[in-house]
């Protein structure tokens, strides 16, 4: 099963996360700019639209939450299986009860969504930022909505967890109809801080991530047909051909691991970062938690073939140390979380 897809979107993307609502009529305008494109306007595009760039084959790993690492079947081998550490993820599955997740999604449907680009649609509750300039004013911002106080209160329950202090909240709608999908990039860095947390709503879907550095990587082989964790996953990881041998993805890319002579030679366990996709499944009702190493050396996405039904994400982000107490902008930090903890908030226009 090949998957191709385009890199383009590698830059830092300055604007957090957003969703889409389902039942789209495909004639509608849809929100996208640029290079970025949906079902419901790629027939529009296509005739002006310039493929480039050159082909680059990522080894795709599946990231298991119990031991913290990313592992892949060796191709031609029914007992051996590759891994890699990866830090810097938390997934809790059956965060939320199926009773809460309709309630949640009662609540998301009686706000207006917003067309947003690839395919998604949005509703934002936060300030609002100019990321190039580094400014933000706070607009129609009136505080998280109130069903979001309870999913705080569980959230502080979890160690990593137990200070975050939240400031925006974004839902983004993602529908397998309108093409929905997010090209990697990070969360900016000048405002959001440390964690980046989502509530996964609707549907199962698999978080993708890649990375542009070129250090290499060991990769530990194991006598064994699978991570000892993922029976619990195996119907899932096949739902998404995360672990089959020929999973691979084949990408088309502006930037590449220029110095690559190869995604693996055979008497070798060594590959670089740039060569490597690692696969976080990211079950219905979880709560799914980036920091550390995953949060600032590791692109984030979710690739269009990896919607499968309509799903919604809730995401919420912390403000930066510069708007911590001790930061040049500790004013402003206080007043965005007094804000925020409010919990008042309706969706901004």
């Amino acid at each position: 099963h090949i998957f191709v897809l385009s890199l383009r979107g590698f830059l830092q993307m300055e604007v957090g996360s957003s969703m889409d609502g389902s039942s789209d009529v495909l004639d509608q305008t849809c929100g996208c700019k640029g290079i970025r494109t949906c079902l419901l306007c790629e027939g529009r595009k296509a005739a002006g639209k310039n493929e480039q760039g050159t082909v680059k084959t990522l080894m795709r790993y599946m990231f298991c939450n119990k031991c913290q690492k990313a592992w892949r079947h060796i191709e031609g081998s029914a007992h051996h299986t590759e891994e890699m550490d990866f830090p810097g993820v938390l997934v809790v599955e059956d965060f939320i009860t199926e009773e809460e997740e309709a309630d949640i999604v009662a609540v998301i449907e009686a706000s207006e969504w917003k067309m947003s680009q690839s395919g998604r649609k949005k509703q934002d509750f936060g300030p609002k930022v100019n990321f190039k300039k580094k400014k933000l004013k706070l607009g129609g911002f009136t505080g998280l909505p109130k069903f979001s106080a309870s999913l705080l209160d569980r959230m502080k329950s979890h160690d990593l967890l137990r200070d975050f202090t939240p400031v925006e909240q974004c839902h983004l709608d993602y529908d397998p109809s309108r093409g929905s999908a997010i090209d990697p990039h990070f969360d900016d860095f000048w405002l959001w801080g440390e964690r980046l947390v989502t509530v996964n709503l609707l549907a199962d879907s698999v978080l993708s991530m890649s990375c542009e550095g070129k250090d290499a990587v060991v990769v530990t082989t194991q006598q064994t047909s699978n991570c000892e964790h993922s029976k619990p996953l195996d119907s899932f990881s096949n739902a998404f051909n995360l672990s089959s041998p020929g999973s691979d993805i084949v990408l088309s890319a502006s930037a590449e691991c220029n110095d690559r002579t190869g995604i693996q030679e055979a008497d070798s366990n060594i590959l670089k970062y740039c060569d490597v996709e690692v696969a976080i499944p990211m079950p219905r009702r979880s709560l799914i938690v980036l920091y550390g190493d995953a949060r600032h050396n590791w692109l984030h996405a979710i690739h269009r073939e990896d919607i499968i039904s309509r799903r919604i994400a809730v995401t919420l982000r912390e403000l930066s140390s510069e708007f911590g107490a001790e930061g040049a902008q500790g004013q402003a930090g206080k007043e965005l979380i007094d804000i925020a903890l409010s919990f008042n908030g309706s969706a901004i226009s």
